[in-house]
């Protein structure tokens, strides 16, 4: 049986558009993150709190897996992420299998286990920061 050729602009054409696709979305999923940080900052500094926080690598291009994007947020409340112990950290990802935005926070408990929480953008800057926000992540 003779196999059908694929025409090299056509299969040039479709790579590009997969690549900037791929692109695309690990941009927004960083951008994301980038401005719950934000958020967290600005919620910590409300009550006296200087949280610091990074993407690292959030440039790069990823695709998710095991339904959460690879790039993180990490968050500091003890100073500057660069300098903070690891186990100080809280690791926020956003999930890739939901339709609205939510973030999985994962942190070392004082009991040595891993804790994690999901939620949306408000939740989770609650969670973090322990800042009462005056309204929830619920839609009615």
């Amino acid at each position: 049986m003779a196999q059908q050729k694929t025409n090299p602009k056509l299969e040039q054409a479709l790579t590009r558009g997969d690549l900037a696709i791929r692109q695309a979305n690990s941009a927004r999923a960083t951008a994301v993150l980038r401005a719950l940080g934000k958020m967290i900052v600005e919620a910590s500094a409300t009550i006296g709190v200087e949280a610091h926080t990074s993407v690292p690598d959030g440039d790069r291009i990823y695709d998710p897996a095991n339904g959460l994007w690879p790039q993180q947020l990490l968050v500091s409340l003890d100073g500057p992420v660069e300098e903070t112990d690891p186990e100080e950290l809280r690791a926020v990802r956003l999930l890739a299998d939901t339709a609205a935005t939510v973030f999985r926070v994962e942190w070392h408990r004082a009991d040595g286990k891993m804790g994690r929480q999901d939620g949306g953008p408000f939740a989770t800057v609650a969670f973090i920061t322990d800042v009462e926000i005056p309204w929830s992540d619920d839609e009615d």
